[in-house]
């Protein structure tokens, strides 16, 4: 074969390739193509969890405070630290010359608790009035003009009578919420009218002061200018501390789970409320600080975190010291990508690209609150089995392309190969 054959041989062969590669991959080809991605897994599903880890100390739910005047008003004292009382009974015998003013200043005070329990019983049956008739878009209001407030345009009710409280009415939601406040203030203050009336039939030739709630005396001031008794109440919560920027990770309802000797096994509760403000310096801030080993950079940024559970901490002495561990992110039974196989969009979404069920790669945009351990927890769209897919070629196409996968592949370590036997290898390989 002379020269010139071989050329044109040459020739024509690399115009049939050139041809067949422009055919194929050229800008206008119609012929269907598939892309190689050797990064894949196959998604499943798991329990994953963010948390952090905190000291909590035992303390009451509230602190009340009853005066007792002078020293000149107080006979003898009734109670001492640690003692238990319940609501109505005797914390300090009063000298009987001060009975007189004193069984004015009770009748006094019980009229005003009357009056106070009428008005937040007219504002209740207001308020549920109001809460059956409206809808989230309406923007009407309980009929008590001495209580409502407009605030850039939007109708605000405030309860009174030292309530505090102010919530936009505007939504049957805050509806709900005014009501659980007022019955909340409601029954403080039966409880309080049940002390006062206890006081009111009291034998003016032995006055007392009685104790407006069942707890544990914590301190009894006798001596001073004003006499005083501290209640520690029966309910307990846990207290902890929010250090530097951990009170933006951690929100009211929060799930909690306690551990400490004392308790039966893994108590559950949950984050009541989240304080604003730094903690003013106390025994239970000192203790707290003593505790963590890890100081806030900040020496101001403590912020009290209460937790709640349904009475399982009420055996346990004020002040003990147990484990919280605040649940600041959860997902149970959600699948998870590779964090770097994603392009997240905001704080709660993602793109990932995901293979169809014809086989081609598609970008899909799913939820992905957190980010767990190096993976994107993916809480919606996605389900187990489902293949995920990380190649950067895959951006270069504009519409899905069909995708192929390396094969599985598995070598048999020696012994299985031996264990095998030639017996069964030969009838492999000529009977199949």
């Amino acid at each position: 074969m002379n020269k010139y054959v071989s050329i044109s041989i040459a020739f024509v062969v690399s115009s049939f390739l050139a041809i067949n590669i422009y055919l194929l991959f050229g800008d206008k080809s119609v012929i269907p193509k598939s892309v190689y991605v050797s990064s894949f897994e196959k998604l499943a599903t798991d329990d994953f969890r963010e948390e952090i880890a905190k000291e909590a100390l035992i303390s009451p739910t509230e602190t009340i405070t009853v005066y007792a005047g002078s020293e000149d008003d107080v006979e003898s004292w009734a109670v001492t630290e640690g003692d238990f009382v319940s609501v109505g009974d005797e914390l300090a015998l009063l000298n009987t010359e001060r009975a007189d003013s004193e069984q004015e200043m009770l009748t006094a005070e019980h009229n005003a608790l009357r009056q106070q329990e009428r008005d937040l019983q007219t504002m209740l049956r207001s308020l549920l009035s109001e809460q059956s008739t409206t809808q989230s878009s309406t923007s009407s209001i309980v009929d008590r003009e001495e209580n409502v407030t407009e605030i850039d345009g939007e109708m605000k009710i405030q309860l009174g009578l030292g309530v505090n409280f102010t919530v936009d009415v505007t939504q049957e939601g805050s509806y709900a919420q005014a009501i659980s406040a007022v019955e909340q203030q409601l029954t403080d203050i039966t409880q309080k009218l049940a002390v006062s009336a206890a006081q009111l039939l009291q034998d003016p030739s032995h006055p007392a002061i009685l104790s407006p709630i069942e707890g544990t005396v914590s301190k009894v001031t006798r001596d001073g200018a004003k006499l005083s008794v501290d209640i520690f109440s029966s309910e307990k919560i846990a207290l902890t501390y929010a250090k530097d920027n951990e009170w933006l990770e951690i929100e009211e309802n929060d799930r909690v789970l306690i551990q400490s000797p004392g308790l039966d096994g893994v108590v559950e509760g949950y984050v009541y409320a989240v304080s604003e403000l730094p903690v003013a310096e106390n025994d239970m801030s000192a203790a707290y600080k003593s505790l963590d080993p890890k100081k806030a950079q900040n020496p101001l940024a403590y912020y009290e975190v209460e937790i709640i559970t349904d009475g399982e901490l009420e055996s346990m002495p004020y002040g003990n010291n147990i484990n919280a561990h605040i649940i600041t992110n959860e997902a149970l039974d959600a699948v998870s990508v590779n964090e770097d196989w994603v392009r997240r969009t905001d704080e709660e979404t993602v793109n990932v690209m995901i293979m169809n069920s014809a086989g081609k790669a598609i970008e899909a945009t799913v939820e992905s609150p957190f980010i767990n351990n190096g993976r994107a927890v993916i809480t919606d769209e996605l389900t187990e089995g489902q293949i995920a897919l990380y190649s950067k070629r895959l951006k270069n196409y504009d519409q899905p392309t069909k995708v192929f996968l390396p094969l599985p592949t598995y070598m048999p370590t020696t012994l299985e190969f031996r264990s095998f036997g030639w017996k069964n290898y030969l009838e492999y390989m000529v009977l199949n």
